[in-house]
This record gives structure tokens, C-alpha cells and sequence, in this order.
């Protein structure tokens, strides 16, 4: 993996150059060398922030290193932003020129140097101070403690131009050029930065001196035409005698960068189509944003930490796009974040005609969008955002994409939508790591049953079990399943099945679905399209007979639909059909057998499913029902043998009131189920033995149970009343 510049930090050598700044920065070294007894010779490098300035200044001490080491030149680094004022800044300066330039010219010019400096900083009474500051230890002990004494110090008829003679004279004697390189001077106030100009241009006209000075040329002209506007830049051509840009790096060199960093950080995507995805992501959100190296290397070190907390669990190219708007844009990314329901569903949402709908997405997602922008964002978004082609475009999608969508763990598939923004896999969601080791360990029936028994007790933050979530994406990912894996798997699926059939994962209000729903959309999904009705049929048989009751009177009622449906239905097609025909009839034996085995056991009459598994009881036996009323019959003999009755033969509706306003929540209202009780008991019994019951008060569940049924006996006689009346 290649080394990531977390810090942001400027390359130093030509093999670190990934934008091409190095033959630039080798041809103006060249240049520099070959100036010949310069005089204060300015040259100017600019380019805008993030553009590469101080790799090139780097890289323009590599070339000239050899002339450095041979004493033909010597560097003066003025690191300028680390100072504050225009005060602390001058005395820098001249510190700086005091310790760059000193080693070569001996005592006088120790003394030169700091008088010029005093003169020119015009300190007043604080001049001893600046000097000290200026000149170092060196002037300190040579003007023996005068900081109240400046006239000591800086001798009668010493003019600034005489001090500057002399030091010229002494730099003119000079076979060593000196490179003073001041670098981020637009990173300076406007008076700080003006102030370097003046200096370079007043004191910095010194023989053998060259000053390379590097800012952003649009912020210069800026702070100088605020500050003179008569001038404009023609304030800067005064003082810098060449200037160049940094040159823009092609934009393929980038691109090639970017990809590779990507490439080591987030892997290739292995599949064609996934890979395809990717790039057209890449050239449409990615590449158009990334202008300037630092652009990239901002990206790539964001990138380098997000994206380990969600690798594997989401699609790269969907996470590297978004990352994009995180970073650069956002307004865009929080509207995207803050709109999942309109982004992660198939049909168009809003109000109006289609163009009306188009306006609407089009100020919530790309109102502060740049005009000349806004196709580029647009486009991009409908990679993201496959529905929004429906919104911008004429391309729609069913629910079948919406499927792949979610297989793909892509960012409009509601079910991983979370993932994305939270950087962390949702609870909605198996993480790719865990799918995988479900996957591969469901050869083993055992270790189905216990990892599912481990989920339905795992509750999760929104509510409902980590069981349903399995269920729900074995289902999507079902293709990823290998033959030979799914019989155990059904085994095991069909023998926990009654456990995960708890209260939490049924679903409520429009939406539809309990864990029994689920496991008929995964088999199916499983198996059909993989296999032959003959197959799919053995298979199943297998599955059946260890599957818990409930799950199998469930299965059984399904595959004898196939063939018998209630009045008003066809047959399914054979094709769709669950099992065989004969193996439909072998399986609703097997249910018979089953019963009567389970109403022997005490926890029979304590199964929630009671009621259900009662009318099967009543509609496979071959007594017309005698056996199950004889059981009902002891129940009915005890009090706690009632109250399961009333338990099992309750039901609960909700229901919003529909007047006025009508209700902000729905009311839940209990329901007696109490017709066709004739088949499985003697009903009379029951409701007497329950009226006697519900009259003590002492069990609340048969007082529930009795309301109930009064209240539904009382409403048909009002029913039977109009309809009477209306006769």
C-alpha cells in the first residue's frame, strides 16, 4: 500500500512527484544558477492554494543542492507565516538575512547588518530591544548591553543608504550567491504581506542576493490594489523581474493518482458490472472535483480514514462519490443525508406534474449549485440515486432493481442507506463479515438453529430482533448460497422456525410481514429458478420432518393451497407450486401425526399458534373432530384451562378515529375470535364456564376474552336489527 501523507505534507524529491511540478521546478533551478552576480533579483512563483508551491520549492533545493554543497550558493529559508505583527516580522527578516548572511562576510558586516535593520525599523525608544532581536548574540555582546544607548550604537552621519553601501560592497566581494526563499506569503494579513514587499524591495537590493517568493499572484494583486489602487499589479511587476505559475497537473496524472490510492485503500471491486459502476462514479463525482494535488491528497487521507469502518458493508464506488459531497459540497451532502425516502424509493416523490417534481428536487438538492455546475452534480447524483432518473430523466425501475440494489449494498437501498452517513453498518443489516460467516456455516443444521436462537434474543434499537434482519438478507443474498448448503440450511431453518415467531418482528400498521413470511420469501428466493418442482419437493420433505409444529401446519397449509384453494381461487401453476402434489398430501399426513403427539404434552394448550393448530387438528382427523373437542373439553374442566382458551382465541386490531381531525394514533381494540369455535369444542360449555369466571374478576384475560365477545354479539344484534328494520 502506498505511504499516505496524513499531514498533508509537500513532497522533497523528484520520485515522489505525481503531478508533474518536477521538470518545472528543474528548469527554474537551472534558471537561478545561471543568474550571474544578481543584484536583489526577484523571481516570483505563483499558483493558488493547494496547487503545489511548496513541493516546487522543495524540489528547487534538490536541484540546486549540488551548487549548495559546492559553496556556489547558499539558502535562506524565511519560514515568514510563523510570525505575528509587522513588527516581530521585520525583526525576522533581518534576523534571518543576519544569520544567512553573516558566516561569510566577517566582523563589520556583523555590525552592518543590524545598524541597517535599526535604521529602517525607525523603533524609537525600543530600538535597543530590536537590535538585540535583530543582531543575536553576536550584536549583543559587540554593543556591550547599549539598549538604552542607542546613540552609542548607531554613530552620527550612519544614513540608511551608507549602511546599505557597505553592505552591498561586502556582498559585491562575494563568489558565493546567496537564494533567499520566502515561501506562503499569502498566508500573511494584507499588512504583513505588503510589509515583505517593501522590505525586498527597499533593504533586499543587495549584489549576489536572489529572492525566490512564492504566494497566490490573485491574492497578491488583491491585497495590493486594496491597499493602492492606483497601482494595481503593476505594484508587484516594480519588484519581481520574473514570475511564473506553478503548471496545473494534467488532469489524467490525478485521475491515475487518485485511483490508485483508492485501489489500495478500498480494493477493486470484483465483479465486471460492480467495477463498471465504479468508474462511471469516478469520472462523474470524483475526477471533476479533484483540480489541484492537494485536492487529492485531502481526499485520499479522508478516505484512508473513513473508510475502514465500513469496509465490506458498503459499495466503494457509492462511498468514495459521497465522500466527495462530504468533503466539497456540503449543502448537497446534507440533503442527500436528510431525504432517504425520497432517494431509496422507485417511484418519484412529490407534488404536481413531472416537471413540477423535477423543480422540486431540483432547488432541494442543487439550490446553492453553481448553474454551470449543475448538470455535472445532477449526473452524479443519478448514479447515486438510480430513482432520481425517474425525477431528471425517463429511465424507471421496479422493485426487482430495488432488490439488487440491496444485494449490492448500495447507498439508495433503503435497508443500507444509514451506513453510509453513520459510518457504521446499520442494525437493519447483517455486516458483510457476519453474512458471510452465517453463509458459510449454514452446511451445518445445528449451527443455523443456534445462531438463530442467539438473534430473536438480540432486540434492536428500532425495534424487533437481529432474527428478522438474518432472515431478510439471506433472502437478498440468496444467490450467494450454494446448492449444496441449502438443504441444511432449510433443516435448520424449518426446526427453529416456531422460536422465531415472536411478537417483536411482525410487522404493524400497512406494512406486512412476521418471521414465518420471511422464511416463505427465502425459500422461494432459495430455490426457485434453481431447482425442479421434483427437487424442491424432496428437499422440502426432508426439512419437514424435523420442523417445529407450528412452522409445519404453516408449510403444510401452503403446499395443499397449491393444489386445493379456498373457493374463488385457481390453482397455482405447477412451476410455482411448493411441492408435488402427492408430496403436498405426505406432508399434511405428517402434520396429523404431529398434533395428536404435541396434545399430549401439557405445553400444548400454552402455544400461542393454539388456535390455529386446533382447526387443523379438527380439519385432518379422521373422527370429524371428536379428538380435539375431548382435549378442549378437559380444558374447559379448569380455571387455567380457560384462561389459555380465552388467551388463544384473542386477537388485537388497531384503528385510527376517522371524524374531525381524526386521531394522531391508533387505539387498539380486543377482539373475541370466536367463529367456527362449534367445530373444535362445545361452545356452550366454554362461554359458561368463562362468564363464571370473568364475574369473580380474578383473571383478567377472560374478562378481556368476555367483554370482547359481548360487545361482538351486541354489535350483530344491532346489524340484524337495521337489517330487519329495512325489510
Amino acid at each position: 500500500m502506498p505511504t499516505l501523507s496524513h499531514n498533508d505534507q509537500p513532497i522533497e524529491l523528484p520520485s515522489q512527484d505525481r503531478f508533474g511540478i518536477d521538470p518545472f521546478a528543474a528548469t527554474l533551478a537551472k534558471s537561478i544558477l545561471k543568474m550571474q552576480s544578481p543584484l536583489g533579483s526577484v523571481v516570483a512563483l505563483n499558483g493558488p492554494w493547494g496547487s503545489g508551491k511548496s513541493s516546487a520549492v522543495n524540489l528547487i533545493r534538490h536541484h540546486v543542492s549540488e551548487a549548495v554543497a559546492a559553496n556556489e550558493i547558499a539558502i535562506i529559508n524565511f519560514a515568514c507565516w510563523w510570525f505575528r505583527g509587522e513588527e516581530a516580522l521585520a525583526l525576522a527578516f533581518f534576523r534571518e538575512l543576519y544569520a544567512g548572511l553573516s558566516p561569510s562576510l566577517g566582523d563589520k558586516f556583523k555590525k552592518i547588518l543590524p545598524k541597517l535593520g535599526a535604521r529602517l525599523l525607525q523603533a524609537g525608544a525600543a530600538i535597543g530591544g530590536a537590535v538585540d532581536a535583530i543582531g543575536g548574540i553576536g550584536v549583543g555582546a559587540a554593543v556591550g548591553g547599549v539598549l538604552g544607548k542607542v546613540g552609542e550604537f548607531i554613530e552620527q552621519g550612519e544614513s540608511v543608504e551608507k549602511l546599505h553601501k557597505e553592505l552591498s560592497d561586502a556582498l559585491a566581494a562575494q563568489s558565493r550567491r546567496f537564494l533567499i526563499v520566502i515561501d506562503d506569503i499569502d498566508r500573511l494579513s494584507p499588512d504583513e504581506a505588503l510589509l515583505i514587499f517593501r522590505l525586498v524591495k527597499s533593504v533586499g537590493r543587495l549584489p549576489n542576493v536572489m529572492y525566490l517568493l512564492v504566494y497566490d499572484r490573485a491574492i497578491a494583486e488583491k491585497i495590493v490594489s486594496e491597499r493602492y489602487p492606483s497601482e494595481g499589479p503593476h505594484y508587484l511587476e516594480k519588484i519581481v523581474q520574473a514570475a511564473f505559475e506553478i503548471p496545473e497537473p494534467m488532469g489524467l496524472d490525478v485521475q491515475n493518482y487518485l485511483l490508485a490510492q483508492i485501489n489500495s485503500i478500498c480494493g477493486v471491486p470484483p465483479e465486471r458490472e460492480r467495477q463498471l459502476h465504479f468508474m462511471n462514479l469516478f469520472y462523474e463525482a470524483v475526477a471533476p472535483q479533484m483540480r489541484t494535488p492537494r485536492d487529492a491528497e485531502r481526499f485520499v487521507n479522508s478516505l484512508a480514514v473513513t473508510w475502514h469502518a465500513v469496509a465490506g458493508d458498503v459499495d466503494p464506488g457509492d462511498f468514495v462519490a459521497l465522500e466527495v459531497f462530504r468533503m466539497l459540497h456540503p449543502e448537497i451532502y446534507r440533503a442527500i443525508r436528510q431525504n432517504k425516502g425520497s432517494l431509496c424509493s422507485t417511484s418519484p416523490q412529490g407534488a404536481g406534474r413531472k416537471d413540477d417534481i423535477a423543480l422540486q428536487h431540483d432547488r432541494l438538492f442543487l439550490g446553492s449549485v453553481k448553474d454551470e455546475e449543475r448538470m455535472q452534480h445532477r449526473r452524479a447524483l443519478m448514479r447515486l440515486f438510480p430513482p432520481l432518473e425517474s425525477v431528471w430523466g425517463n429511465t424507471h425501475y421496479t422493485a426487482d432493481s430495488a432488490k439488487v440494489w440491496a444485494r449490492e449494498r448500495r447507498v439508495c437501498a433503503a435497508s443500507h442507506f444509514d451506513t453510509y452517513f453513520r459510518f457504521t453498518f446499520s442494525n437493519e443489516i447483517l455486516s458483510a463479515a457476519d453474512l458471510e460467516t452465517f453463509i458459510q456455516g449454514a452446511i451445518d443444521p445445528e449451527f443455523v438453529v443456534n445462531e438463530l436462537r442467539c438473534a430473536v434474543a438480540t432486540p434492536r434499537a428500532s425495534g424487533g430482533t437481529k432474527a428478522a434482519v438474518i432472515l431478510n438478507e439471506l433472502q437478498v443474498h440468496a444467490d450467494k448460497i450454494d446448492m449444496n448448503q441449502v438443504q441444511p440450511l432449510l433443516v435448520g431453518l424449518f426446526k427453529v422456525a416456531d422460536e422465531l415467531d415472536v411478537e417483536a418482528d411482525k410487522s404493524s400498521g400497512f406494512a406486512i410481514g412476521d418471521n414465518h413470511l420471511r422464511l416463505h420469501w427465502l425459500i422461494r428466493a432459495l430455490l426457485w429458478g434453481r431447482t425442479t418442482l421434483a427437487e424442491r419437493s424432496e428437499i422440502f420433505i426432508k426439512a419437514c420432518s424435523t420442523a417445529s409444529l407450528g412452522w409445519l401446519a404453516d408449510f403444510s397449509d401452503s403446499a395443499w393451497a397449491d393444489y386445493h384453494p379456498r373457493e374463488g381461487r385457481e390453482p397455482e401453476q405447477q412451476d410455482q407450486c411448493l411441492t408435488t402434489e402427492k408430496d403436498a398430501e405426505i406432508v399434511r399426513g405428517l402434520l396429523a401425526l404431529r398434533l395428536v403427539k404435541a396434545a399430549k404434552d401439557e405445553s400444548f394448550s400454552a402455544r400461542p399458534d393454539l388456535a390455529g393448530l386446533m382447526y387443523r387438528w379438527a380439519e385432518l382427523s379422521t373422527d370429524q373432530g371428536a379428538a380435539v373437542k375431548a382435549w378442549a373439553a378437559a380444558q374447559i374442566a379448569t380455571d387455567e384451562g380457560v384462561r389459555r382458551l380465552c388467551v388463544a382465541f384473542t386477537s388485537y386490531g388497531w384503528s385510527h378515529g376517522m371524524g374531525g381531525l381524526g386521531d394522531a394514533v391508533s387505539v387498539r381494540s380486543t377482539r373475541a375470535q370466536t367463529t367456527g369455535l362449534d367445530r373444535i369444542m362445545d361452545v356452550a360449555g366454554f362461554r359458561k364456564r368463562a362468564e363464571h369466571l370473568a364475574a369473580a374478576g380474578k383473571i383478567p384475560e377472560i374478562t378481556a376474552f368476555v367483554d370482547a365477545w359481548d360487545r361482538q354479539i351486541q354489535a350483530g344484534a344491532k346489524m340484524q336489527g337495521r337489517i330487519d328494520g329495512s325489510d
